[in-house]
């Protein structure tokens, strides 16, 4: 079987591929684990406290603002509006323990 010199140029170039490929990948990875890059924390990682409140502060709100129109309409409550403030700490708690659990040191 005889190819064409431009069906053998891709050819030789697919298993050139193939072969350069896991070096490509593997290669820059042992590269950047042995050089750590120190990456500065947004806001949000920096203050977890003061986002967690935030969270809590918003979510009090919109629970509370849903609960008047639910109850203008006449509309059944769920537990979380029945309870907007528990559920604001609840949200505000998670929110923090989240952000200090997974935010590189």
């Amino acid at each position: 079987m005889s190819l064409s010199p431009m069906k053998r140029s891709l050819a030789a170039a697919a298993v050139a591929a193939s072969l350069l490929t896991p070096a490509a990948l593997l290669a820059p990875s042992t590269a950047r684990a042995a050089t750590t890059t120190v990456h500065k924390k947004n806001w949000a990682q920096r203050h977890p406290t003061m986002t967690g409140v935030g969270a809590a502060w918003a979510t009090h709100h919109a629970l509370k603002v849903s609960a008047a129109r639910k109850k203008r309409r006449g509309q059944k409550l769920n537990w979380a509006e029945r309870h907007p403030t528990m559920t604001g700490v609840g949200v505000g708690t998670a929110t923090r323990h989240v952000i200090k659990t997974h935010t590189p040191q």
